[in-house]
């Protein structure tokens, strides 16, 4: 029961601290009054995952350090003289962090979460500054933010049993934005095309994305690809210039190549705000002129000093941008057959138990779209489509009116177009769902569909009985789903909550750990024999450790 109420409290404790950093960068950097706690709460996201990167190269996350920054964010609610935010959104942060409580709840994570989403955020907590980690573990190549956040949960008495808590925070603040774009629109009484995406958004994300244990990095930042689509789609057709919705995409873009750096080719999403100013005849000077414009720059710049410090790459496996003459860095020949891999397994080429044969013939150009088609669109891409359908259709019956409203289409096509090309980018170099599909395939339905409906001429009050019916039929998908997954875990894995309410105990990996402490003490003691069977050495240069290959 303790392990229960221990996460509980440090959960709500984390969401309040977030909710307090928010409100202090609004304060500093945007300067005015946001009245959408969810897009604080990821403004607090954002700050303390800058943070995160920039201490890290200094000292590790321990438990006093995680305690005294949660504190900080805690004290700046209180004595904080913008208190409206909260006050005025309490009731929805309260409801949206209370039903997602039940998604913290889980017995087995991700595979890749004992692999090396939590090793590397262990380490975070014990070391600090260390080179040459991407010898130790393919996926240290390829770092996330998300894991940098994560060390910053850390804390008293919960011993590392938080660090797979940052999903549910994407979650909760996307959630609180998208129900408060519903809001707006209802209040106003209009049928629109941002209020029916945003009701699809919100509905796709917490009927498919219903499991923690599948979250990883990827779908948190689908989740912010969402909220900027939709942002944008509001931004280019708004006839007021609004250059805090600039600066709100671009914080939000930052977040998401942070969280997955191949997401680097979704900056053409910018392409559309820039026609959009020019045709307003608005300076973009202001844009180089704004603090927050520096703080996006420095994150991507943490970022690729961490990527070319774990690997001798700023974007790992891409060869151009590796440097091979560094004792820590990856080979390039290896980097070159790892971005084959990759490719080969999104590819269908390989899982398991199956390797195909000839990998570069196979990957090259369309040879591999006929075996994709047998082993990876029928039945995942296919149940993942017909479930799609069966949203769009319900949502079409629900709201399908006789009366047509006469309206001119929104702006929309550049941005689509670019939605459509990032769509056969990820087709063409990694059909996998995870790997970017599942948002790009939901965005192509959605829009077309959401303006279609918003020609339908509905009654004010009867659109809102509707909508929340709808709400309200995800809200019990999403708790039924979860209570049957925690019912199932109970009999496989013996979870009980009340016995234990954290994760699988065998999901911790600290066989890296242990090897890089054999290591340094092998340096610390002058005695090679200590870890003569490693095939990494180490080295002490400039006040930090770095790791490279003994051949």
């Amino acid at each position: 029961m303790h392990s229960l109420i221990i996460l509980l409290i440090y959960y709500w404790l984390i969401t309040f601290s977030l909710v307090g950093y928010g409100i202090l960068f609004n304060q500093v950097f945007f300067k005015s009054s946001e009245n959408d706690i969810g897009y604080v709460g990821f403004y607090g996201v954002f700050i303390l995952i800058l943070f995160s990167y920039i201490s890290s190269f200094f000292l590790p996350h321990t438990e006093l350090f995680n305690s005294i920054i949660l504190l900080i964010g805690l004290i700046n609610i209180l004595i904080n003289k913008e208190k409206n935010i909260l006050k005025n959104n309490i009731k929805k942060l309260l409801i949206v962090f209370f039903i997602l409580t039940i998604f913290i709840l889980l017995a087995k994570n991700h595979d890749d979460f004992p692999y090396y989403h939590f090793p590397y955020t262990h380490l975070l907590t014990e070391y600090s500054n260390l080179v040459g980690l991407g010898n130790f573990n393919h996926g240290f190549r390829t770092h996330s933010s998300i894991f940098y956040l994560s060390s910053l949960f850390n804390l008293p008495y919960s011993n590392f049993f938080l660090l797979h808590l940052s999903p549910v925070f994407f979650m909760g603040f996307a959630n609180i934005i998208l129900y408060n774009k519903i809001s707006l629109y209802l209040e106003e009484k209009k049928s629109s095309y941002v209020l029916y995406l945003s009701l699809l958004s919100l509905v796709f994300i917490n009927v498919f994305f219903v499991r923690l244990g599948e979250h990883g990095t990827d779908r948190s930042a689908m989740i912010l690809i969402i909220i900027i689509i939709i942002e944008l789609l509001y931004l280019i057709n708004k006839k007021i210039v609004d250059k805090n919705s600039f600066l709100k995409i671009l914080i939000f873009l930052t977040l998401i190549i942070s969280l997955k750096t191949f997401y680097v080719l979704y900056v053409l999403l910018l392409i559309p705000l820039i026609f959009y100013f020019k045709k307003k005849k608005v300076s973009l000077i202001f844009f180089f002129k704004n603090k927050i414009t520096y703080l996006c720059l420095f994150m991507i710049m943490s970022l690729l000093t961490v990527n070319f410090f774990n690997s001798g790459c700023l974007l790992y496996p891409v060869k151009l941008t590796c440097f091979g003459n560094f004792s820590w860095s990856i080979p390039i020949s290896e980097v070159e057959q790892m971005n084959n891999w990759y490719q080969q397994w999104a590819k269908a080429g390989a899982n398991p138990n199956f390797r195909i044969e000839n990998p570069e013939i196979y990957i090259k150009n369309f040879n591999w779209v006929s075996n994709w088609l047998d082993m990876y669109f029928f039945n995942k891409v296919s149940d993942f489509l017909l479930g799609l359908s069966f949203l769009c259709l319900l949502v079409w019956a629900t709201f399908f009116s006789k009366k047509i409203n006469k309206s001119n289409n929104p702006k929309f096509w550049l941005l689509y177009l670019i939605i459509i090309f990032l769509t056969v980018e990820w087709f063409y170099l990694l059909p996998t769902l995870r790997y970017g599909g599942y948002h790009l395939i939901a965005l192509l339905l959605f829009i077309p569909l959401s303006i279609y409906l918003s020609k339908y001429s509905i009654n004010p009050k009867v659109l809102k009985k509707k909508i929340f019916f709808i709400i309200f039929l995800t809200i019990v998908i999403f708790l039924s789903r979860n209570i049957s997954r925690i019912s199932k875990e109970y009999h496989t894995y013996n979870y009980n909550i009340l016995n234990s309410a954290f994760y699988w105990k065998d999901q911790q990996n600290f066989k890296i750990f242990d090897k890089i402490k054999k290591l340094n003490n092998c340096h610390i003691e002058k005695d090679l024999s200590l870890c003569s069977n490693f095939n990494i050495r180490v080295k002490f240069l400039n006040n930090r450790y770095i790791y490279y290959r003994s051949n």
